[in-house]
């Protein structure tokens, strides 16, 4: 009889093997995230406190935006933005102080994303793989000006929705900006007032915290509408007690239009487009009382130009400060509340300026008490500061009284 043979299971290939393995490694990794997901074991989102962080600023949205022409390649967060450059020869370091303004305008709007309660609370929210869900609980550094009754956040019943974003308006019961977010005042009627209008903050994060914590709160900030975390930067100013106003762009003499940003106001557009840049412009924060110009002598002295602007402002409740001077007949005509600066103080990049700044003070002291009160306005710069800072300590004893620019706003407006 022939043999019988035994039959052999087949023998697997190592590919096969190979195969056999990775799924099986597959399928335990996937059952192990499942696992881990349904149990709150896996990647958590932990809000951390941003106080000793560098502020990082919103994903662009995807609001409309204006079509407006980029001008500039340099990106709106480069490294090292030099500090505020400003006084009476500013149009000449306009690239200095409004950095990729273009680029920022066109790209970079703030937009509500998925997690806008968190930015906008100023907290990061940071993913950590195997961490659990919490909450950050160490309290927010405290300002370092206590004791000072702070300016309200945005009420709701100011603000109107538009495609830009939330510009003012009057509220439903009368109430405007102009007061609601004015730092209350009741000085001595008998004694010389003196306010001092710092702006072009928000660009530099040094510079800016400096103002809010080292300037006493009678001082009034303005913001450059380009800057990022404008939101986390004016709510502490407020919460410092210091009144806030948002800068206005505007045409220059000789001045380098492309400088000043794809949101600037310019003679040679209209009336829509200025209006419509305007709105832009309005709604980069809120809870401001009033506005102010950064340059514009030739669109101020355009009657035709600047009149739609005031009377925009009027209708939304807001006040106007000019420094050039040259606007006065058409916020008049318009019926806007609106102050002229007294001075321009020069902004001091190192102490050799200081004596400028020193002898504008003092200017600013002598108009002060031939006309019972005195607006000054410079721009942000670690020295001027400083020096200021250092001047408004000697006021009191000096025979006068530190105001917010509201109260000579206020004061102006009445007497028209």
């Amino acid at each position: 009889m022939p043999r019988r043979r035994k039959l052999r299971p087949p023998v697997l290939s190592r590919l096969a093997l190979a195969w056999g393995c990775a799924f099986v490694i597959l399928a335990g990794a996937a059952g192990y995230f499942i696992h881990a997901a349904n149990s709150g074991e896996g990647a958590q989102r932990i809000a951390l406190p941003v106080d000793a962080v560098e502020r990082l600023a919103r994903a662009p949205g995807s609001e409309e935006r204006i079509a407006a022409p980029v001008a500039q390649n340099e990106p709106a967060d480069a490294p090292d933005k030099p500090e505020m450059m400003a006084g009476e020869d500013a149009e000449d370091s306009l690239e200095l102080i409004y950095p990729g303004a273009n680029d920022f305008f066109a790209e970079n709007q703030d937009a509500p994303g998925e997690d806008d309660e968190n930015v906008a609370s100023g907290d990061i929210v940071i993913t950590i793989p195997g961490g659990k869900k919490k909450e950050a609980t160490a309290p927010r550094a405290a300002s370092l000006t206590p004791h000072v009754r702070p300016i309200p956040d945005a009420d709701a019943a100011l603000l109107r929705t538009t495609a830009l974003g939330r510009t003012p308006r009057i509220a439903p019961d009368g109430r405007k900006a102009l007061r609601y977010y004015a730092r209350p005042f009741d000085g001595d009627r008998s004694l010389p007032r003196i306010a001092v209008i710092v702006g072009g903050l928000g660009l530099n994060a040094t510079v800016t915290e400096r103002a809010i914590d080292d300037l006493p709160p009678e001082v009034s900030l303005s913001f450059a509408p380009y800057a990022k975390n404008l939101d986390f930067w004016t709510k502490k100013a407020r919460q410092a007690g210091h009144e806030v106003l948002i800068e206005l762009p505007m045409e220059g003499y000789g001045a380098n239009v492309k400088a000043l940003g794809a949101a600037a106001l310019l003679t040679s557009r209209s009336e829509a487009e200025n209006l419509q840049r305007l709105d832009w412009l309005m709604a980069r924060f809120g809870a401001y009382f009033a506005a102010t110009n950064y340059l514009g002598a030739k669109f101020s002295a355009d009657a035709d130009a600047i009149a739609p602007v005031l009377k925009r402002l009027r209708e939304a409740g807001v006040g106007y400060i000019d420094d050039t001077g040259a606007a006065g007949r058409a916020g008049a005509e318009t019926g806007l509340a609106m102050a002229s600066v007294s001075r321009m103080i020069p902004a001091a990049a190192d102490d050799a300026d200081l004596r400028a700044v020193e002898r504008e003070l003092r200017q600013l002291e002598k108009i002060a008490e031939r006309d019972g009160q005195a607006l000054g306005k410079t721009y942000a710069y670690a020295a001027t500061i400083e020096a200021l800072a250092e001047w408004t300590r000697t006021l009191e004893r000096k025979g006068f009284e530190k105001a917010p620019a509201s109260a000579l706003l206020r004061t102006a407006a009445a007497s028209r």
